[in-house]
C-alpha cells in the first residue's frame, strides 16, 4: 500500500481490496445517515467513522438504588388504620367495670408483580462485521453494558413518572402517586382514580392512605381548580419535615429527593438567606458521610453540590425530577419541579425476580440470523405508611 493515495485507499477498501466489507455488501450508504439518526445494525459496523462510541446520554441510576430490597414472599399486607376507641382507655371509678372492649381497625393492601424487560437483538452479520471491519469491537459486550444501564434508567423513570388515570399498569408504581392524596383530584388536570395506588381508592375523601402534599393555593371551583405556584422557602421544607416526624418518622430514616434545579434553588436560598435583611448560612463544619442503602453522601458541608443535608436530612438529586407536575397554573416565572421527603423505613422495593440477563443464542431455536437478549426485573415499590411521606409541589423558579 506504499505510495497509495488516500482516494485509492478508500476505493480499495470498499471494493474489498483491504478487507471483507465488499464481500458482505457493505457500502457507504449502509452507514449512519448524515443526520445521525441511523438505528439499524449497520451502525455497529460503520466503516467510515471509526469504532469509538461517545455516550451523549445520562443513563445512570439515581433512584432505584436508594431503596432497600426485599424478596416477594407475599402480595398483600395488613395495615393498622385507627387506634382502639378512646372511650375504652379512660379512667374508671373505684370498683367499676372495665367498659366496652374495642380493637384497632385493620385494612388490607395488595400489590402486584410488574415485570420490566429491556430487550435487544444482535444479528449475526452485525456481530461478524463489527469485528472484521472498523466497527465496535466486542459488540455483544458493548450492547450488554448499554442495555444494563438503560434498564436501570427506565426503572428510575417509572418511579418518577407523571401520574396517569388509574394504577400504573405494567410499570412500577410512581412515587408521585404513592406520595399523593385525594385533595389533588380537585385540580383540573387530575382525573378520577388518578391518585389511586395499589388497591386503594382515594376518590372517596380523606383517609389514612393520604400522604402529606403541600400544594400551591388552589383557585377556581372544586374539580376544576388551578394551582398557583410560589417560590421555594425554608418554611415549606420545615412544615413537611414536621409532618413526617409527627406521624412517626425518625430523622435518621428521612431523605429529600429533588431535581438538580431544586437543589440549586435550595443552595441559593440557604446561602443568601430569606426575608428582608436576613443573612443566614448553614454551618460549614465537616460532617461525616451518611449512607442510604449503600449510597454515600459526600463529607464536608451540610449542603454541597452533589449530595448534602438540610436539617440533618440527606439530599439526593436526580435528573428525573426536572419537570414540574402538571396542573399548575403558573406563577410570575417559570415552573420548577417538585421536592419529595421520603420515609425510607416505610418504602422499599419488593423483588420477585432480581435483575436477570436472558439470552437466546441458538439460531436454530430463534429461526433467524440473530441472537436475542434482555434484562428483566420483576417487583414493585411498596409503601407501608403514607402519612410520613411528603411532597412539595407548585413551585416556581426564583426571579
Amino acid at each position: 500500500m506504499a505510495g497509495m493515495s488516500f482516494e485509492d485507499y478508500v476505493n480499495a477498501y470498499y471494493r474489498g481490496g483491504l478487507d471483507i466489507s465488499a464481500r458482505y455488501g457493505i457500502k457507504k450508504n449502509d452507514e449512519l445517515r448524515t443526520d445521525g439518526t441511523g438505528t439499524s445494525d449497520a451502525a455497529y459496523f460503520n466503516t467510515m467513522y471509526g469504532a469509538s462510541v461517545f455516550n451523549q446520554l445520562n443513563t445512570k441510576s439515581d433512584v432505584f438504588k436508594l431503596f432497600r430490597k426485599e424478596g416477594w414472599t407475599q402480595s398483600g399486607w395488613r395495615v393498622l388504620t385507627a387506634r382502639t376507641a378512646s372511650a375504652s382507655n379512660l379512667g374508671v371509678a373505684e370498683g367499676a367495670g372495665f367498659g366496652t372492649g374495642d380493637v384497632p381497625d385493620l385494612a388490607l393492601v395488595e400489590a402486584d408483580i410488574n415485570e420490566i424487560v429491556s430487550p435487544y437483538t444482535v444479528t449475526t452479520k452485525a456481530a461478524l462485521l463489527s469485528e472484521a471491519d472498523d466497527g465496535i469491537k466486542g459488540l455483544a459486550t458493548f450492547l450488554r453494558a448499554q442495555a444494563a444501564e438503560a434498564h436501570s434508567f427506565y426503572i428510575d423513570k417509572m418511579l418518577l413518572a407523571q401520574p396517569a388515570a388509574g394504577v400504573a399498569g405494567d410499570n412500577m408504581e410512581t412515587l408521585y402517586r404513592i406520595v399523593g392524596n385525594h385533595g389533588q383530584l380537585d385540580l383540573a388536570s387530575y382525573d378520577s382514580n388518578e391518585m389511586d395506588v395499589y388497591n386503594l381508592d382515594r376518590d372517596a375523601g380523606a383517609s389514612w392512605s393520604d400522604a402529606y402534599v403541600n400544594n400551591g393555593a388552589f383557585t377556581g371551583s372544586a374539580g376544576s381548580r388551578a394551582e398557583t405556584e410560589r417560590a421555594l422557602t425554608l418554611d415549606l421544607l420545615d412544615a413537611t419535615i414536621q409532618n413526617a416526624i409527627e406521624n412517626g418518622a425518625q430523622y435518621s430514616d428521612l431523605i429529600f429527593l429533588m431535581g438538580h434545579q431544586q437543589l440549586t434553588e435550595l443552595k441559593q436560598l440557604i446561602t443568601k438567606g430569606s426575608g428582608a435583611g436576613a443573612t443566614w448560612r448553614m454551618a460549614l463544619e465537616a460532617q461525616a458521610p451518611k449512607g442510604t442503602n449503600g449510597v454515600q453522601s459526600e463529607p464536608g458541608m451540610n449542603l454541597d453540590g452533589r449530595m448534602g443535608y438540610y436539617d440533618s436530612i440527606p439530599i439526593y438529586a436526580t435528573q428525573h425530577m426536572a419537570d414540574a407536575l402538571t396542573s399548575s397554573s403558573g406563577g410570575s416565572t417559570a415552573s420548577m419541579g417538585p421536592i419529595l421527603l421520603l420515609d425510607m423505613k416505610e418504602l422499599y422495593i419488593k423483588v420477585a425476580a432480581p435483575t436477570t440477563f436472558l439470552a437466546q443464542e441458538d439460531l436454530a431455536n430463534v429461526q433467524a440470523l440473530k441472537r436475542n437478549y434482555a434484562f428483566m426485573t420483576a417487583g414493585e415499590i411498596i409503601c407501608t405508611k403514607f402519612k410520613s411521606q411528603g411532597l412539595i409541589r407548585g413551585l416556581e423558579l426564583s426571579s
